[in-house]
């Protein structure tokens, strides 16, 4: 089971212990309104998959790694949703993260990164 494949590069061992979230978002046209009677005639004209993710603490060159990952116009992305394993194009607005220096062998670890990825 994928659970976060970004470029080929396998993030699964890094997501918090949550999971992720995952949504279908229906997309319509400019011809779906409602009409006088209330009704709404609806022009569906695809359905788009948003994941949000939590990572636990990574080193900062793997932490580096996702963010240019993430960075890219639009990146491939294998993970697991309700209908099995799937690979689709996505891309990414926003990815926050926090500096904790640790003193074991000088490692930096970046904490609180999380992500929000929109399918093209």
């Amino acid at each position: 089971m994928n659970i976060l494949i970004i470029n080929g590069h396998d993030y699964a061992r890094w997501v918090a212990d949550g999971g992720y979230d995952w949504s279908r978002d229906d997309l319509d046209s400019e011809k779906t309104k409602r009409v006088k009677n209330g009704t709404m005639r609806r022009d569906k004209i695809t359905e788009k998959r948003n994941l949000s993710f939590t990572m636990l603490p990574m080193p900062e060159e793997l932490a580096a790694q996702l963010d240019s990952d993430l960075h890219a116009k639009q990146f491939s992305v294998s993970y697991h949703d309700l209908h099995g394993d799937q690979t689709r194009e996505f891309y990414c607005s926003k990815f926050p993260a926090k500096l904790r220096q640790v003193v074991n062998k000088g490692i930096q670890l970046w904490d609180g990164i999380s992500f929000n990825l929109h399918e093209i």
